[in-house]
């Protein structure tokens, strides 16, 4: 295991199996029967769904179980059918992707997979779910679409097995430069750790408990098509992402227009896999390899042009800390964490809950991108919807791209966070979004007009 997969293991009876479900809408009719077959093929050509959560003496590790009649036990477990769900209800579609984000994978026992399916004369769907400790975003969406290529008669590639250290996305390229890098980044994080110590954090409405209980979930469509979102970010210069993750800011900065220590604070995901080094001649690295950085933004009156060139140059720097190996001083800590084990690990994150010691953030904004490339290629099946998201701590807005539509599934532990404070922040952002685009098309010679957007479906816990 990598430290962020020793993490997992450690914190799975505080925040739960942390299983990312992803919910896909079909456009055409499967059977039950195809998708057990193809299920099937994909355990059985991907190790990482075979993998459990084994003990050692101190440490967990991950075993892969062999192909043969055990796994053919297993995977009686794996598929549940449920044709009660109606699909076209919003409400109930909701609800059985809830009931999935709660479902409980027994890590040491296996299979590390489950997929409920609702059959459809036209628009079946299924929600495919594995444990966060086998993989990433990235290497939810490439499952998915492999299976979705069974489905269409095309082979399943085979997922090659990797267990790099993570330290390889952080390392200097020369063993005497490691004290000028964890300098470097000791000093970023000293300063980063003084500025938000005098800033006032803008949060959803928050009450700390001493227990999580159950995730809150929403599905949630920007009403204004990624067709003009992505021409007004482009009249400033920037990407759809960091548009959006601007509006974010925005939205959260509008909760305390008059106060200058006012700061939204928003964890960004960073996909690690393009700072290991070429030499090590690592593949596509399927599992976990995911990093993070902060951009802190304050001032709610501050110009949309300077907003987003803000929010774009600290997405930038943040990317360049780890282009620079700058990262070092927080990884190698986290390097060493496993070493404490599985229990303390633990108890450290239980003690620093109640004592609210959990760095407060904003929300963490993770994004999918546009996940068309998903598509099959034969063109037989085509998806018309995908929600993928994933138990957390803190508030995890998921940025989803589909056929000119934005989506922004969101999380969030119930205990903490009231529904009502949800729906009230998603429909600020909204509105922000919509007041951003046409501020920056209004001085465009021709604002592209979207497709309307199907109507954004009410959040739910």
């Amino acid at each position: 295991m990598n430290r962020t997969e020793h993490g997992y293991a450690a914190i799975e009876g505080l925040a739960g199996t942390m299983i990312q479900p992803y919910l896909v809408r079909l456009g055409s009719p499967v059977t039950e029967a195809d998708l057990r077959r193809v299920l099937r093929a994909l355990v059985a050509a991907a190790p990482k769904l075979r993998t459990v959560v084994e003990p050692g003496p101190h440490r967990c590790h991950f075993r892969v179980l062999p192909e043969g009649p055990l796994i053919d036990q297993l995977f009686e477990r794996v598929l549940c059918v449920e044709p009660h769900v109606d699909l076209d209800d919003p409400e109930a579609l909701l609800a059985w992707h809830r009931d999935a984000l709660h479902e409980v994978v027994p890590l040491e026992r296996g299979l590390g997979v489950r997929v409920r399916f609702v059959p459809h004369p036209h628009r079946p769907a299924f929600i495919f779910g594995v444990p966060h400790i086998f993989a990433d975003g990235m290497t939810m969406v490439h499952l998915v679409s492999q299976l979705l290529r069974g489905l269409e008669g095309w082979p399943i590639e085979p997922m090659p097995l990797e267990a790099p250290s993570m330290l390889g996305a952080i390392a200097p390229a020369r063993w005497w430069q490691w004290p000028r890098q964890i300098w470097r980044s000791r000093a970023h994080r000293v300063a980063e750790s003084r500025r938000l110590a005098r800033l006032h954090i803008q949060q959803l409405p928050t009450t700390t408990q001493p227990h999580y209980t159950t995730t809150g979930l929403c599905h949630h469509t920007v009403p204004v098509g990624t067709l003009r979102l992505r021409a007004a970010a482009r009249a400033l210069g920037v990407s759809l992402n960091t548009f959006v993750v601007a509006g974010l800011a925005q939205t959260f900065l509008d909760q305390a227009p008059d106060d200058p220590q006012a700061a939204a604070v928003i964890r960004i995901s960073v996909n690690l896999r393009r700072y290991y080094p070429e030499a090590a001649g690592h593949g596509p690295l399927w599992g976990n390899h995911v990093g993070a950085f902060l951009v802190i933004e304050q001032d709610a009156h501050k110009p949309l042009a300077e907003r987003v060139r803000s929010i774009e140059a600290a997405i930038r720097e943040g990317q360049a800390r780890y282009a620079r190996r700058e990262m070092a001083w927080t990884y190698l800590w986290e390097e060493l964490m496993p070493w404490l084990g599985r229990t303390l690990i633990g108890h450290i994150a239980v003690k620093m809950m109640r004592a609210g010691r959990f760095p407060k953030i904003s929300c963490h904004a993770t994004s999918l991108g546009d996940v068309g490339g998903i598509q099959p290629p034969a063109g037989r099946l085509r998806v018309e919807q995908m929600v993928g998201v994933v138990n957390s701590i803190s508030p995890l807005p998921v940025l989803t791209e589909l056929d000119g539509v934005l989506t922004i599934p969101m999380t969030w532990q119930r205990a903490e966070t009231d529904e009502a404070a949800v729906h009230a922040f998603l429909r600020r952002v909204d509105a922000v979004l919509a007041r951003m685009a046409d501020e920056a098309l209004a001085a465009t010679d021709a604002a592209p007009d979207a497709p309307p957007a199907p109507p954004a479906t009410r959040a739910a816990a």
